[in-house]
C-alpha cells in the first residue's frame, strides 16, 4: 500500500464513531501496515529468538502461547466458610460509655466501619474482644459482666471462622497472591523489595494478631502493586513458551547440518543468535526471575501454615512450585543447543 493509501485508510478510521468499531479498525490498520508485535516485556527476547532461529531454518515460528493456564485463585465464594455464627449486634442496646469497648462498637457500626472488610474488620474484632474482656471487669460492668462474657466466649470460638472470611474476602492479599493479566515489562528489583517486605509483615501479622495500625500501610502497598502478579505471570509464561521453542524446532544438530565434516554458515549463524537472544538477553532475565522467586517461597510456605482454607493451601503450593518449574524448562530448553554446540565442535566461548 502506497503513502496515499495509508494516509487515506487513516482518515477513515478517525471517521468512524463508536470506541468499539475504532478499537477494531485501529487494530486491522495495525496488523495490516505495521505488522504489530507483542507489547516489549521481559518476554521480548523470545519472541526474537523464536522469530531468528525460524528464519534462519527456513521454517515457520513458534506459535506461543500462554497454555496450559495455571489453576487461578480460588474465588472469593468457594473460601467463605458457610454456617451459623454468633452476632454481636446486642452489644449496641447495652451501655458501654465507660470502657473502650464502646467507642469501638460506635466506630465498627459507624458508615466508615462497615465499610471495612477482610483483614481490617479482622483486625476490628480483634481489638473489640480485648477491650470486651477489658469492660467486663470494670466495676461499672458488674450488671452485666456476663452477658460480656458470654459474648467474648463466643466471639473467640469462631476465630477460624472469621479469619476464613477475612482472608477470602481480603482485597490486598488476593492482589499479592493471583496471577497478572500481563508479564513484566522489566525486572524491578525496588518494587519487587518493597512488595515482598508488605507481604512478609502481612503474613507474620497472620502468623501472630495485632493492633498495630501498619497492617493498612502494607494492604495499600499490595493493593496497589501488580508487581508481584505480573511476575507469577512472567515466570509461567516464560516456562510454557520455552517448553513450546523447544518441542517446535528439529535436532538442531541436523537442521544446522553439523552431522558431516564441515561447520555450514547456518549452523555459524545459529549459535550466534543463541550467544546474542538467549545467553546475552535472556539469561540474565530468567536469573532474576528465578531469584525473585526464590527469595518468596519462605513466604508462601509461612501462608501456607496460617490459611485456613485447604484449597488456598493448595494453590498457594503450586504457585510456589513455579520458579523450580522454570529452572527445569530453561535447563531442558538449553540442552538441544548443547548437543548442537558438540556436534558443530562450537566452544562456549565462541
Amino acid at each position: 500500500m502506497n503513502n496515499k493509501g495509508v494516509i487515506k485508510l487513516q482518515s477513515s478510521l478517525l471517521r468512524i464513531r463508536g470506541s468499539y468499531q475504532y478499537t477494531v479498525a485501529a487494530t486491522l490498520l495495525c496488523l495490516t501496515l505495521l505488522g504489530c508485535s507483542p507489547a516489549p516485556s521481559v518476554l521480548s527476547p523470545l519472541h526474537s529468538l523464536n522469530e531468528r532461529i525460524s528464519n534462519t531454518l527456513g521454517i515457520q515460528p513458534a506459535s506461543l502461547d500462554y497454555q496450559p493456564r495455571p489453576e487461578q485463585m480460588p474465588p472469593v465464594r468457594s473460601l467463605k466458610p458457610s454456617g451459623n455464627v454468633s452476632s454481636m449486634n446486642f452489644l449496641t442496646s447495652l451501655r458501654l460509655g465507660h470502657c473502650k469497648a464502646g467507642q469501638l462498637i460506635a466506630e465498627r457500626n459507624s458508615s466508615l466501619g462497615r465499610l471495612e472488610d477482610g483483614l481490617m474488620r479482622y483486625q476490628q474484632d480483634i481489638r473489640l474482644l480485648a477491650a470486651l474482656n477489658q469492660c467486663a471487669e470494670h466495676p461499672q460492668s458488674l450488671q452485666i459482666k456476663q452477658e460480656l462474657i458470654a459474648a467474648v466466649d463466643a466471639k473467640a470460638g469462631q476465630e477460624d471462622y472469621d479469619l476464613a472470611v477475612a482472608v477470602a474476602t481480603d482485597d490486598a492479599l488476593r492482589n499479592a497472591l493471583s496471577y497478572g493479566n500481563n508479564a513484566l515489562r522489566h525486572v524491578n528489583e525496588q518494587q519487587f523489595t518493597t512488595d515482598l517486605n508488605a507481604l512478609k509483615q502481612l503474613a507474620n501479622w497472620l502468623t501472630q494478631p495485632s493492633e498495630t495500625s501498619e497492617l493498612s500501610v502494607w494492604r495499600e502497598q499490595l493493593a496497589q502493586s501488580d508487581y508481584l502478579g505480573q511476575l507469577y505471570r512472567s515466570v509461567v509464561q516464560m516456562r510454557l513458551y520455552l517448553t513450546q521453542l523447544e518441542q517446535h524446532f528439529p535436532s538442531l544438530p541436523a537442521a544446522a547440518g553439523c552431522t558431516t565434516k564441515g561447520v555450514p554458515e547456518r549452523a555459524t549463524v545459529l549459535r550466534n543468535v543463541f550467544l546474542s537472544f538467549f545467553i546475552e538477553q535472556l539469561q540474565p532475565t530468567l536469573a532474576q526471575l528465578t531469584q525473585q522467586y526464590q527469595r518468596l517461597q519462605p513466604v508462601f510456605e509461612q501462608l501456607q501454615q496460617r490459611l485456613p482454607q485447604p484449597e488456598l493451601r493448595q494453590y498457594l503450593q503450586q504457585l510456589s512450585k513455579q520458579g523450580d518449574f522454570l529452572t527445569d524448562s530453561s535447563k531442558s530448553f538449553v540442552q538441544p543447543w548443547q548437543q548442537l554446540f558438540k556436534a558443530c565442535e562450537f566452544t562456549p566461548g565462541q
